[in-house]
């Protein structure tokens, strides 16, 4: 009896057990069965419903929509096969009228037909009627949520055709390019059968960088469609006018904010809740940036107002409170959750122009991703120091750098190191480079996945040139065997001063016998040019080459120690080989290198040959 229990029980529990998989299994399927959308099988030609999006503030204003036709992707060459669809609409309405049609950043506005979601607004008609514009079925946006099982589709212009011709005003058409927001509309030469439209991805906004330091982040990110704020359009939270929003009130149709950076430096970009379920959330129904997994802020948005433009209008907004986090990026759209927030990097750079005798501190944050840290950083990097200096060209800093850091594992890394540079062209740049390095150090590390978790940037400038070049090397006992000490004599000349003598002795290991070694005597920068930049940055080959190669760091700890301790670029550095064998170093104290600190940049490099004695 107990027996057929056990039995009984057991074959219950794997009854509970396969239901819970299937369950799981069929989880992103029947949350699209229960939950109210219009198949895109369902769609006919001809079909009206409304759309929903935000041009003033920030209530939910409804539109029209008539489908016109239904499109699939397909083949662009012999290689490559896209799949997919999209919904060719026309749009309607006061709130068209007052946008000026299908607006940059209206992308993702839910289309509802039948009271059932269709999908979201992608793509708008370019250089022409701004009411034509495409829509991606919310079943392919679904998708998203099972990524990254699912593999996102290629980059680049989309060619879609339709199922039946359209005719639009006297033209009839047969065939839709879709581009990137940013892309121009050169980059496809359409049939006279074939519209083109663009996709109504917002402008990525940017407050607090200008000129140059924008120019970086364009660079960076392979985007023309940045805009800067202006002095005469409202650009940061304090501005929006009326109260914060709860979570809760945020529904489909609500304007949202993307944000890299968040504080002193605010870079977002905006667009429309498409579809929320709890708090799991789809917008856009484009990528941002096709980054794929990303840690991305999402904020709240207030918009200020659309702008009508002949090639297609706009919306300008500021992000408002924080929402929670993007997570994935992908072709048909961008998904998150609200109340869950992404790791942000606190980031502190203080510059001080010692000529102008100005300071300024930047204070902002960085979402902890590693596709866009470096990129954020170096264009703010710029516009911290240019806001300073107010000046481009030649120039001495001093810069000190703390950064602490943090693996999957949650251990900390702590690490600061100080280092002077020159440059007679940009001291900007070599500044930047410097900081990217370490930075692309940390997060391309191949030993362990390592992000940075804070980083402060102390930073002095002057115009004054500060280097110091070596004149000359002499050797006053040139006869010393292994285990005796070298007496060196180096002659120094600080820029447009009077030049001096610096005495510095050198031990010879005792196993070295008589043979002819070459004393190099050098800076990093081996000429004074060597700033202006390079494949490899001198901090990085340096620190590689003072190592032996059995000495190789086992560990990140070690790595980034290796750096914080290299040769900087005021030292003045030794280093002893064998003439005709210049990979075969001398041990000096048990390194590659004698280190004497300076003051001053060093710059050149003399060797002397010398023969050692048996005695």
């Amino acid at each position: 009896m107990k027996l057929a229990v056990k039995c009984a029980e057991k074959s219950l529990n794997r009854q509970l057990l396969l239901l819970l998989l299937l369950l799981v299994f069929v989880s992103c399927q029947s949350f699209a069965d229960n939950t109210d959308i219009l198949r895109l099988k369902d769609i006919k030609v001809g079909m009206r419903g409304i759309g929903k999006t935000v041009v003033q503030g920030r209530r939910i204003e409804t539109f029209e929509v008539e489908v016109l036709g239904i499109l699939s992707n397909n083949k662009v060459n012999e290689n490559l096969l896209i799949n997919g669809k999209s919904i060719l609409v026309k749009v309607s309405g006061d709130v068209i009228r007052r946008a000026g049609g299908i607006a940059a950043g209206m992308s993702g506005s839910p289309v509802y037909i039948d009271n059932k979601l269709a999908g979201g607004i992608s793509s708008g008609w370019i250089m022409t009627d701004h009411t034509v514009g495409l829509v991606t079925p919310i079943e392919e946006m679904l998708e998203i949520w099972s990524y990254p099982e699912l593999a996102c589709l290629p980059a680049g212009p989309r060619h879609w055709q339709l199922a039946e011709p359209v005719t639009l005003g006297e033209r009839t058409f047969s065939a839709v390019w879709e581009i990137a927001c940013d892309q121009p509309a050169s980059v496809i030469k359409p049939a006279a059968d074939e519209l083109v439209v663009r996709q109504a991805a917002a402008e990525v906004y940017v407050d607090g960088l200008q000129a140059r330091a924008a120019e970086v982040l364009k660079s960076r990110m392979k985007r023309g469609n940045i805009k800067i704020a202006q002095k005469d359009l409202p650009a940061k939270t304090s501005d929006v006018p009326d109260e914060k929003m709860e979570p809760a009130s945020y529904e489909p149709g609500s304007s949202i904010g993307i944000q890299l950076a968040r504080g002193d430096i605010n870079i977002t970009t905006l667009g429309t809740l498409t579809h929320r379920s709890d708090h799991r959330v789809l917008a856009l129904a484009h990528p941002f940036m096709k980054k794929g997994g990303v840690s991305f802020l999402m904020t709240g948005a207030y918009i200020h107002h659309s702008f009508s433009s002949v090639e297609m209008p706009f919306k300008i907004g500021v992000p408002t409170e924080m929402l929670g986090i993007i997570t994935q990026d992908r072709e048909k759209g961008v998904s998150g959750e609200i109340g869950r927030f992404p790791e942000m990097v606190p980031v502190q750079i203080d510059v001080l122009d010692k000529n102008l005798q100005v300071t300024r501190s930047i204070n902002y944050q960085i979402v902890r991703d590693p596709s866009v840290f470096t990129m954020v950083l170096e264009s703010t990097l710029v516009q911290a120091l240019e806001g300073v200096i107010d000046r481009a060209g030649a120039g001495t800093a001093l810069m000190g750098i703390s950064l602490d850091c943090a693996n999957t594992s949650g251990e900390q890394y702590s690490f600061r190191r100080e280092n002077m540079f020159y440059s007679r062209s940009d001291i900007v740049q070599s500044l930047i480079a410097e900081v990217s390095s370490l930075i692309e150090m940390v997060t391309e590390s191949d030993i362990e996945e390592v992000m940075p978790t804070r980083l402060l940037l102390k930073i002095e400038v002057e115009k004054r040139r500060r280097t110091l070049s070596i004149e000359k090397v002499e050797i006053k006992n040139a006869q010393v065997a292994g285990g005796g000490v070298l007496d060196v004599e180096i002659t120094l000349r600080p820029f447009r001063e009077e030049k001096f003598i610096r005495k510095v002795k050198i031990p010879i290991p005792q196993d070295i016998g008589k043979e002819n070694l070459i004393l190099s005597v050098f800076g990093l920068n081996m000429r004074v040019d060597d700033a202006d930049g390079g494949a490899e940055p001198r901090d990085s080959r340096v620190s590689r080459d003072s190592r032996s190669e059995d000495s190789q760091p086992a560990d990140f700890d070690s790595v980034i120690r290796s750096w914080a301790s290299s040769p900087k670029n005021s030292d003045l550095l030794f280093q002893l080989t064998v003439e005709g064998d210049e990979m075969k170093k001398i041990k000096l104290n048990g390194k590659d290198l004698e280190i004497q600190p300076t003051n001053l940049v060093v710059t050149g490099r003399v060797d002397t040959t010398l023969t050692l004695s048996e005695e």
